[in-house]
């Protein structure tokens, strides 16, 4: 999600309720023109649409969603939400986290493809460098090729994706009560301020506001 261009601009909430088994996170955000980076989640995602419309794309389509419709984006899909129009638009997000550390899933189904392949590579690296170069020669082929392929499998460029796997990291640290600024160096952000700038780009939130829904929760 875009980061507001001033503080007075609107951010999403969260709260947190119990499940049988885990917790489901609701984001809400009120009548606004919220464009969401691309990003996936490790959970479904049940968007229900409020007012206003909105424009989801997913892979290479899109669908529009107007206020009263619901829309399930599957786990590990790659997505993004954008306004239609001026008018902006407003919905409630929830999500099911069944445990403490929930299994990322973004990898394709197929393990053996080359996006599988790279994005296991990312997901091994302690730090923000994506370093093409260096993970197109480990998939034995060209930065170039390797670019043009994650893209068309996965919906997304290598860093973005390389980014969304440090923010989940994150966030499981975050829900475990992890101070800020440990979140961020343990995901590989630079600083807190990295964390903070990356976490309101895709949620609409600060990671300390994600931080303290879970803390009343518990």
């Amino acid at each position: 999600m875009v980061a507001p261009k001033s503080a007075s601009e609107p951010r999403t909430t969260l709260s947190v309720l119990p499940l049988k088994v885990g917790r489901t996170e609701f984001i809400k955000g009120g009548q606004h023109c919220w464009r969401f980076r691309p990003h996936f989640h490790a959970g479904d995602e049940i968007v229900h649409l409020l007012a206003g419309r909105a424009r989801l794309y997913l892979r290479d389509k899109f669908y529009e969603v107007s206020a009263g419709d619901s829309v399930v984006v599957p786990a590990g899909f790659v997505h993004r939400f954008a306004p239609v129009d001026e008018e902006g638009w407003s919905f409630i997000s929830e999500f099911a986290v069944r445990s403490p550390s929930p299994r990322l899933g973004y990898l394709p189904d197929d393990r053996s493809s080359l996006a599988a392949q790279a994005a296991s590579i990312l997901a091994r690296r302690r730090t923000l460098q994506s370093d093409l170069d260096e993970i197109a020669a480990a998939c034995s082929i060209s930065p170039r090729y390797l670019s043009r392929r994650f893209r068309k499998e996965v919906g997304t460029s290598v860093h973005n994706f390389h980014s969304l796997l440090a923010i989940h990291r994150a966030k499981t640290l975050l829900r475990g009560q992890a101070s800020l600024v440990e979140a961020a160096l343990d995901a590989g952000f630079y600083d807190q301020a990295h964390l903070t700038r990356e976490f309101v780009r895709t949620f609409g939130m600060t990671p300390g506001t994600f931080r303290s829904a879970w803390r009343a929760a518990a």
